[in-house]
């Protein structure tokens, strides 16, 4: 990277960018119904006379072709995944069964959405066409009864239940480089390649078929864009919003059709591609990967002709940062608890690491997007860092001024773990020092269709139910099959916690694959199909091993407030034997109730995860080994799982459905986050706490951990407290 001067970065944001945010904060979250109704009315007409996978597309194209359209004042990188300001569209096809709690929207306690009574009403009249045929119902059908015991007592939780899948990164370079057009042309000359002979003829044929339908509703859409762009700006009195309009026209005149030629096309460009499968399906993460990299090409050029500045540069990248803060969801109560909120989307935007040779390869544009982060501090998108040892200092003091604006990004990864855990996971090195954050930190490579966030496990149900001898304490659901007696040592309450957890992740197992067949029957996605590797060339969509890496991600959720309530458990009842196992029992059915004093001893006598102690961190090991054991046995339809340890905002709803821990946490009180301490728990400050986390096996963990360290505001006030963090990071890797 040529070096340039970091006094030169544009410091704060422009007053366009300021009022824009401003705009989009004043607007109240609805929901809207207009895809609901273009959806229902294109399955009502063709359901059952051509392939699914060709009903998805004519219905994706007809509502690129229909939904209603809009242009807000400061925006100059265009496009709504809704057809109001700030709002969400439904996904009846999806999920349905929102519409039973409908009139709870405005007054629930997570993600409230207006609903103006012509939406209510019109979602209300399609309801009963799509109920019994989502993939909630197909489930319910196919669930057995000890899965749904796993749900009811709360041991399993899958985001998919009501969810599109998603959690992925496409190919966003290939399409700056040959546009709608040059992708229209491999569908077609594929297509062109298809013998009647293959018995795979009449799917492969649906699929490009599906696929040339797609790439015409996306340059409709376009269009319809552009058309509006001019027309506005034949009736705009202001000459320089007039001017604007006319150039963003200019600009949509050529993509998204044709390759990118400057900053702003390659913006505009990807914004559409990112939006397109937000309208296909509602499906979590879809994540834009490593932004400095495929755009900076044409920042550089644009600099280096004097067709940009700095400044103009900066602003632009602003507004297309405030951009997906425009993408909502309509989530169940019960979603939107596990999800805490926020109308999470997880769209993830990488800078920095190193580059497919091993070198480091940050630019100017990695700097710009901390700068965004500076800027807009809202909720999206989620945004990351890689860091390695030859992460240049100047970059690295730049992260920590950024992760001072306070709204907890950017989160940090780190390559010299994560490459060789890919390597040894099957990826060539190459492609995976080229990888991808999809969602919070899920990890992805090119060509991936990773399902990476397939489900989670609850470890502290497993916990509860061996403690209650295969019963739940907190529902009395009776989930595996009872000892005969008591265990009389720890080991032998491991043994039982083992058992238990192996036959909760075969649980998991079996949910995950019914949830793939389900969603490969009844909702393939063309769209992000069309740029995930492999998909055109085997002429297969991506829910049906098209792409060229094929794994599902299951999640452990829970280790710190498990490896805690054991030793707690191994201390209380084994070691110092303070009362037996049925006494504590019963105080954590009571949830503690007067057995405060018994409790401040577990909170603050008792170690704890994330202090440097042998003895509890072996435990933490033990139980994530475990996970990583068990999943390697199994295989889902397409390839592999991998396993991880985070749990994104679930230990909120996780831990609402648990009862008190040995560990003194409080009944429906939230669990340990991903594979961070316990909060409040790690007191012998973040070097113990990072020496705690090293001890667990991370490589074993490809699918990704999260790990949230907390810092006070005034570590960042000072420039040694920045140094001490600089030199906490460099410490990470």
């Amino acid at each position: 990277m040529a070096d340039f001067d970091i006094n030169r970065l544009p410091a704060k944001p422009t007053e366009r960018v300021i009022k824009a945010k401003e705009m989009f904060l004043e607007e109240n979250p609805e929901m809207c119904c207009q895809r609901a109704i273009i959806y229902t009315e294109v399955y009502r007409n063709l359901s059952g006379r051509c392939p699914t996978i060709l009903l998805r597309a004519k219905a994706l194209c007809r509502t690129l072709e229909e939904l209603p359209i809009f242009i807000q004042p400061q925006e100059v990188i265009v496009g709504h995944s809704a057809s109001r300001p700030r709002s969400a569209e439904v996904f009846p096809e999806v999920n349905i069964n929102f519409t039973d709690e409908i009139d709870q929207f405005e007054t629930r306690k997570y993600n409230r959405l207006r609903v103006r009574p012509e939406v209510r009403a019109s979602l209300l009249e399609i309801a009963p066409f799509w109920k019994g045929n989502t993939p909630h119902d197909y489930l319910m059908r196919q669930r057995t009864a000890a899965i749904q015991n796993a749900y009811v007592c709360g041991l399993l939780s899958d985001p998919h239940e009501g969810s599109g899948f998603a959690h992925v990164a496409m190919n966003y370079q290939q399409l700056l480089q040959f546009g709608i057009n040059g992708m229209l042309e491999r569908v077609r000359k594929q297509r062109d390649t298809l013998n009647r002979s293959d018995p795979a003829y009449d799917g492969k044929l649906a699929f490009y078929d599906a696929e040339e339908e797609v790439c015409v509703g996306v340059l409709v859409f376009a269009e319809r864009y552009r058309r509006l762009e001019k027309k506005m700006a034949a009736q705009e009195k202001d000459p320089c919003r007039k001017v604007e309009l006319t150039a963003i026209s200019r600009v949509l005149a050529r993509v998204p059709a044709q390759p990118a030629s400057s900053f702003h096309e390659a913006l505009q460009m990807v914004w559409l591609m990112q939006l397109i499968p937000q309208i296909e399906s509602n499906g979590f993460s879809i994540s834009l990967g490593r932004l400095d990299q495929y755009c900076w090409p044409y920042l550089k050029a644009d600099l280096a002709a004097g067709t940009i500045t700095l400044e103009r540069a900066q602003e632009l990248l602003d507004l297309f940062w405030l951009k997906f803060c425009e993408i909502l969801r309509v989530d169940s109560r019960g979603a939107a608890e596990v999800n805490a909120g926020y109308y999470v989307a997880g769209q993830n935007i990488e800078v920095g690491g190193v580059d497919r040779d091993g070198r480091d390869c940050t630019n100017l544009l990695s700097y710009l997007c901390l700068n965004a982060n500076r800027h807009i501090q809202l909720h999206q998108p989620n945004f990351t860092v890689r860091l390695h040892t030859g992460t240049p200092q100047k970059f690295l003091d730049q992260v920590v001024n950024s992760i001072a604006c306070g709204n907890g990004m950017p989160q940090l990864l780190n390559d010299d773990c994560i490459v060789p855990s890919l390597v040894e996971h099957g990826i060539p090195v190459r492609e995976a020092r080229d990888y991808i954050a999809v969602g919070c930190d899920e990890i992805s490579v090119h060509g991936h269709w990773a399902r990476c966030n397939g489900g989670y496990i609850n470890m502290a149900k497993v916990l509860e139910l061996a403690l209650g001898n295969g019963t739940d304490l907190k529902s009395g659901v009776s989930m595996f099959q009872p000892d005969s007696e008591e265990p009389e040592s720890f080991n032998q309450l491991m043994d039982r916690f083992h058992s238990y957890f192996r036959q909760g992740i075969a649980l998991q197992v079996e949910e995950a694959n019914i949830t793939d067949g389900i969603h490969k029957e009844l909702l393939p996605l063309p769209f992000i199909s069309l740029f995930l590797d492999d998909c055109i060339t085997n002429g297969r969509d991506c829910t049906d091993s098209g792409a060229h890496y094929n794994t599902t991600g299951l999640v452990a959720v829970g280790t710190a407030t498990v490896a805690d309530s054991l030793e707690a458990v191994r201390q209380l009842v084994y070691r110092d034997q303070k009362l037996p196992l049925a006494e504590l029992v019963q105080i954590l059915k009571d949830n503690f109730q007067g057995q405060e004093p018994l409790r401040q001893f577990i909170l603050n006598r008792i170690p704890k995860f994330g202090n440097d102690v042998d003895r509890v961190d072996t435990l933490a090991v033990e139980i994530t080994d475990m996970f990583a054991n068990e999943l390697e046995q199994y295989k889902n339809s397409r390839g592999q799982f991998w396993p991880a340890l985070y749990s994104v905002s679930a230990q909120v709803g996780l831990g609402n459905v648990c009862g008190a821990t040995p560990d003194g946490r409080l009944a429906e009180q939230p669990l340990s986050d991903g594979l961070t301490p316990m909060y409040g728990m790690d007191r012998n400050g973040p070097t113990a706490a990072l020496t705690s986390l090293s001890k667990i096996h991370h490589r074993r963990f490809p699918n990704g951990i999260i790990i949230n360290q907390r810092m006070t505001g005034s570590l960042f006030s000072t420039e040694e407290g920045r140094l001490k963090m600089t030199q906490l990071l460099r410490a990470f890797v």
